[in-house]
C-alpha cells in the first residue's frame, strides 16, 4: 500500500446540486465506484450541525459518533451537574476566561437522556473516521431530516492521492464556498491545477463544475 501524506491543500469543486437527496446521494455510490481502490486508506466521516440537542436519538445508530456544544457561561453548573457523571474524568468541562466551556461527549442513552434535562443547546453530532466498509453514509442520509449536515470520503483518484476525495453537502449546509446554495451538494477534492480531473468525475456522474473553485483540505 502507497504511503500518502496530506501535503497543502486541494482545489475543491461543486460539481451537482439538487433538492432531491436520493439523485445526489446516488451519485455518490458512483465516485466511490471510480476511487483507486489498491492504493491509500480510505476513510468516510460524518458532521451534522443540530439547532436542538432535543431530538439526538435518531442519530444514535451512528458507530463512535461525539455531540459537542458550546456551553454559556450562565448554565456551565447545570450543565456540569447533569453531565459530570457520564463523561470521563479526563473528558470533564472547564470553564474558560469568560466562564463557557466545549462540551464533547460519546453520543449514548445515558447522556441523550442527561442532555433532555437541560434547556435548548446548539448541537454538533460528528463521527471519527470510518473505513469504508463501515461508511455510515446510508445512515446519516436516513436520519438527517432538515440538519444541516456534510459527509466526507478521503479516497484516491488514479494518479492522484494527496488532498483527493468528495463531500455531499446536505440541506444547504455551509461548506467550502460562502452564501451556499440550498439543497443538497456535491463536492469533488483534486489537486491544484487539476480542473480537468474535476471534469471529468464531474461528467462521470451527469454533473458539471458549478462556480468557482476554492481552497479545500
Amino acid at each position: 500500500m502507497a504511503q500518502c501524506t496530506a501535503v497543502g491543500n486541494s482545489t475543491v469543486y461543486r460539481i451537482y446540486t439538487s433538492d432531491d437527496l436520493g439523485t445526489v446521494y446516488a451519485k455518490t455510490r458512483r465516485l466511490l465506484d471510480l476511487r483507486s481502490p489498491t492504493c491509500c486508506r480510505s476513510y468516510v466521516s460524518a458532521y451534522i450541525e443540530l439547532d436542538t440537542h432535543r431530538d439526538l436519538a435518531r442519530y444514535l445508530p451512528l458507530d463512535r459518533a461525539h455531540i459537542s456544544a458550546d456551553v454559556p457561561a450562565e448554565l456551565f453548573d447545570q450543565v456540569a451537574a447533569v453531565l459530570d457523571p457520564h463523561l470521563p474524568a479526563t473528558r470533564r468541562m472547564a470553564r474558560g476566561r469568560d466562564g463557557s466551556a466545549y462540551l464533547m461527549a460519546g453520543l449514548s442513552n445515558d447522556v441523550i437522556a442527561a442532555l433532555s434535562e437541560l434547556p435548548q443547546l446548539e448541537a454538533t453530532v460528528f463521527t471519527r473516521e470510518h473505513e469504508l466498509h463501515e461508511d455510515p453514509a446510508d445512515l446519516v442520509v436516513a436520519a438527517v431530516g432538515t440538519d444541516p449536515a456534510s459527509l466526507s470520503w478521503r479516497v484516491c483518484w488514479h494518479g492522484r492521492h494527496n488532498g483527493a476525495g468528495f463531500e455531499l453537502g446536505l440541506n444547504g449546509v455551509e461548506m467550502w464556498h460562502r452564501d451556499p446554495v440550498p439543497g443538497h451538494s456535491l463536492y469533488v477534492h483534486v489537486g491544484p491545477d487539476e480542473e480537468e480531473l474535476a471534469q471529468g468525475l464531474a461528467r462521470a456522474v451527469r454533473g458539471g463544475i458549478l462556480g468557482e473553485a476554492a481552497s479545500g483540505w
